[in-house]
């Protein structure tokens, strides 16, 4: 909108052109003000987990599928926590968004399985594999944003991501947690 704006000023134009300028100034304007309520909205989380960690989930992973043609699948398995305290809840939804964000800009996966199980009585673990080409996993690599958010929200939650791939197989991305700093009673739900 700026360049457009400066390239407009050395023009030589009428009123009529002037409107119509104006007019697609505050289209785009409105269009960029709707894409910042949604990021800002998106950012903020709560909504999509406020009742149902598993439920959230599994509309991330259907839109996903939708929106990229990736097939997903989500499996709970017994001994997932009924109740996550909200803050888990909103860490390990963005670590699982920010697994299939990695999954669509770059596997080339085809499928893709988000899984949430018990690793034993008292951890808890999420795991996200791909059929994609894998990727560099050399600890000298420099992180991308994205794989330290995860890291970070994982630390926050007492827990660890390991990120495991090999060229042509695929990469897993495995979040394993205390059990008991995630879920809560219904009293402490936020």
């Amino acid at each position: 909108m700026l360049i457009d704006l400066e390239n407009f000023k050395t023009e030589q134009v009428d009123w009529k052109d002037v409107l119509r300028q104006l007019d697609t100034i505050q289209d785009s304007t409105r269009q960029v003000l709707h894409s910042l309520r949604e990021l800002l909205h998106d950012l903020r989380g709560e909504e999509a987990v406020r009742d149902s960690f598993v439920g959230a989930v599994g509309a991330l992973v259907s839109s996903f599928e939708e929106k990229t043609r990736i097939s997903a699948q989500l499996t709970v398995l017994p001994g997932w926590p009924e109740l996550i305290t909200l803050p888990a809840s909103i860490n390990l939804y963005r670590i699982i968004e920010e697994a299939l964000a990695n999954v669509k800009m770059h596997s080339g996966a085809h499928e893709v399985r988000i899984v949430l199980q018990p690793n034993s009585d008292d951890e808890v673990s999420v795991v996200i594999g791909d059929d994609g080409r894998g990727l560099d996993t050399n600890e000298t690599r420099k992180l991308g944003f994205g794989t330290v958010g995860m890291k970070e929200r994982a630390v926050l939650l007492g827990g660890q991501v390991q990120i495991d791939s090999q060229a042509g197989e695929g990469t897993t991305v495995r979040a394993v947690f205390p059990k008991g700093l995630l879920t809560a009673t219904e009293s402490r739900i936020a």
